[in-house]
């Protein structure tokens, strides 16, 4: 493990490597792994002048979505929900990902995070929670682990996921309309009334061109096994994202910004846009002292 300012580099017998800034939002900026002929193979889109940006933009690495994934909305009111009658502002996929976390545990191939609630959390999310997640390189695969404690006296309220940015192309010599997502069966998710309500409907096991246009986002669940790859068949080599420990993670998001960037993202939420201004929502209801957990990998490999 290397200490460098904010960030703590992971790494583990196989060679694989994981970059992790604690002070920006607990955010995973880099996972690479070494694959015999091919050298170090970036499990992860980075760009320097987009961290140098934050936190006014984060497209690389793996930010972290809570308490909230995407947006909230009230009519007239961007980034406004109501709880208990009252109306809070809280931005886009939430307040962790523009939250110092504390590094509470790191050894050479494990990091260990926590945010907790602060006079300032509660302006926008009146709750007292603690989150850890917890980074930890084993035989070349990165594991994600996250606990969400309730340490108030009442029910809180709450939605999480992660949101990597895959790199497309994998490799240099690849071409990145040639790459796809590898689904299995599921079912989409559509809207026609901003999430007020939604409906369902059949989406078969396929292999999804990252050239399709998904920067209204593709919203998927019912997923027939908790894992999806993406491809990069010119260099055979994919990335591979399994969420079996986490059922709650019940929704997966594929977006793009457009159809020319050079990232892909693939994200399990727990929940839909704008869950918290619904009656009826999927939001996990925490009990007080309860505590919530999930665990993930990514992995790099060939073909």
């Amino acid at each position: 493990m290397q200490a460098q300012g904010q960030l703590i580099t992971l790494r583990d017998s196989s060679g694989a490597k994981a970059v992790i800034a604690p002070d920006l939002g607990g955010w995973l900026l880099r996972y690479t792994r070494h694959l015999p002929e091919l050298g170090y193979v970036e499990g992860l889109h980075f760009a320097q002048e987009v961290v140098d940006r934050y936190p006014n933009q984060m497209y690389a690495g793996n930010p972290l979505l809570f308490p909230q994934v995407s947006f909230s909305h009230l009519p007239g009111k961007e980034h406004h929900y109501q709880w208990k009658g009252q109306t809070f502002a809280l931005p886009q996929h939430g307040l962790a990902r523009r939250s110092k976390w504390r590094v509470t545990g790191v050894n050479e191939s494990r990091v260990m995070m926590e945010l907790s609630d602060s006079q300032e959390t509660r302006k926008a999310y009146p709750f007292s929670f603690g989150t850890e997640v917890t980074y930890e390189l084993r035989e070349g695969r990165l594991h994600y682990r996250q606990v969400v404690e309730n340490r108030g006296d009442g029910v809180m309220p709450f939605s999480t996921g992660i949101h990597p940015y895959l790199p497309v192309p994998i490799m240099a010599k690849g071409e990145r309309n040639d790459c796809f997502v590898e689904l299995p069966g599921a079912r989409r998710v559509v809207t026609n009334d901003e999430w007020r309500s939604w409906r369902t409907e059949p989406f078969a096991t396929k292999k999804l061109p990252v050239g399709d246009d998904v920067s209204g986002t593709l919203f998927l669940t019912d997923l027939g096994t908790p894992e999806i790859s993406l491809v990069d068949p010119s260099a055979a080599v994919k990335i591979t994202l399994n969420f079996a420990q986490a059922p709650a993670h019940r929704y997966v998001a594929l977006w793009s910004k457009s159809t020319s960037d050079p990232f892909y993202c693939i994200e399990p939420w727990t929940a839909l846009p704008n869950s918290l201004n619904r009656e009826k929502s999927e939001l996990i209801e925490l009990a007080p002292g309860a505590k919530f957990e999930a665990g993930m990998w990514f992995n790099v490999s060939r073909v």
